[in-house]
């Protein structure tokens, strides 16, 4: 596997891959313009980040992976928390919804803390993209965020 930056050549790829928007805390995220990281396999993405630095937050707008428990994710969020870093960034953070509890469990593994849960946002966000799904893993419905924070100490 071969993990590379994000450059322009692989936009249309992304946006294939994960969509052409993401929602967070009322943000639209463009996600062909966000810097980030792509895992290839034989030419194939298999897993992407993308995210988002203002002052002195880094955000992580999208974490996917289409091969689980090889280390992908981990991987990916190592390479973002070292670019935050990088940037003299005082915190990585990211929402999830309600009803990924896979997320839940894999972010605080990775030392991640809930920050907030903000009732209703995703019920509110599908106002920005309609194309939010009501339900999601094992049939919960998605109406909440929850964000999650990793402090850091440069």
């Amino acid at each position: 596997m071969e993990i590379i930056k994000i450059n322009d050549a692989l936009r249309a790829e992304i946006v294939k891959f994960r969509g052409k928007i993401i929602v967070s805390r009322g943000k639209v995220h463009s996600i062909e313009k966000l810097p980030g990281y792509i895992a290839l396999m034989n030419g194939e993405i298999k897993g992407l980040i993308t995210f988002n630095i203002l002052e002195d937050d880094c955000e992580i707008v999208s974490l996917d992976s289409k091969v689980e428990n090889q280390g992908i994710g981990t991987k990916l969020i190592d390479l973002v928390v070292s670019a935050a870093k990088q940037q003299n960034c005082k915190r990585v953070w990211l929402i999830t919804s309600n009803d990924n509890i896979r997320a839940i469990r894999f972010y605080q593994k990775r030392g991640f803390d809930m920050k907030a849960i903000r009732r209703d946002a995703i019920t509110e966000a599908r106002k920005m993209k309609p194309t939010i799904p009501m339900s999601g893993y094992d049939g919960i419905p998605i109406r909440h965020e929850i964000e999650f924070e990793l402090l850091l100490d440069n």
